[in-house]
């Protein structure tokens, strides 16, 4: 099962503030603001009205006790308070959310749209592009969401910014893999997703050097292979990790 999040961009302690005056309300003009309040999303045209409705909805929500306990005035002022923490940490957190959302977030989606309106259909490639850009998406959400503290990590930071980072060279088969990297690179446990014969290539293919030959060198089947490697970690993580890739 799930452990809860944390909603770290709540912060409650800069919310505690008094609750704003409504007495100069009807009642039937603060039923229609509880109810205005109440819908999803809320039908509230400002900071003033989302204010003024707090008070009304802290007033309305009372806790319930197990025991029958009829809590005190001073225990009701503290649930009040908690109430009105929580609905303003959640109102000026989306406020601030959408104003960042403009700039930053909705550039990567329509480039996320983009791809899934205009590439072909016919590569391996196109797919892993579209995937690219999503986990570009979720990782610039992630950072300003609810469960993000104030420098933007957000828990699960290293398993998204691993698999952007192979997807990049996935996605362009591994033009951007140097041969520092390959050299580097183990071949022992490639047997399950490499063929023989690329492996039998990779071996017997001469080291890449500056003179001018059009046979596939060392760098060429090596690339191939390292792909596939990172391929693999990339479902890795996809099976182990993604599940806890939530808000």
């Amino acid at each position: 099962m799930d452990k809860p999040k944390e909603l770290t961009g709540l912060d409650p302690g800069n919310y505690d503030y008094p609750l704003a005056d409504v007495s100069h309300l009807s009642e039937k003009e603060k039923q229609d603001l509880l109810r205005r309040g109440m819908h999803i999303p809320k039908e509230l045209h400002s900071d003033e009205e989302f204010e003024q409705w707090v008070t009304l909805f802290a007033e309305w929500n009372t806790y319930s006790y197990s025991d029958g306990h009829k809590p005190t005035e001073e225990e009701r002022n503290f649930e009040k308070m908690v109430t009105a923490s929580y609905e303003r940490g959640l109102w000026y957190h989306r406020k601030c959310f959408n104003e960042w959302k403009k700039e930053h977030l909705q550039p990567l989606i329509d480039e996320l749209a983009e791809h899934a309106v205009h590439d072909p259909q016919y590569d391996w490639q196109y797919l892993y592009a579209l995937e690219y850009a999503k986990l570009r998406c979720m990782r610039a959400y992630f950072s300003h969401s609810l469960i993000a503290d104030e420098n933007g990590n957000f828990g699960f930071n290293r398993w998204i910014d691993i698999c952007i980072c192979l997807l990049q060279h996935i996605k362009d088969n591994g033009l951007h893999i140097f041969q520092q990297q390959i050299d580097r690179m183990n071949i022992r446990n490639v047997g399950d997703i490499v063929s023989s014969a690329l492996m039998d290539a990779y071996e017997e293919a001469p080291v890449p050097s500056d003179e001018e030959d059009d046979l596939p060198d060392k760098l060429y089947y090596g690339k191939k292979i390292y792909v596939r490697k990172m391929e693999r970690l990339y479902y890795r993580i996809r099976l182990y990790k993604m599940r806890e890739w939530w808000e």
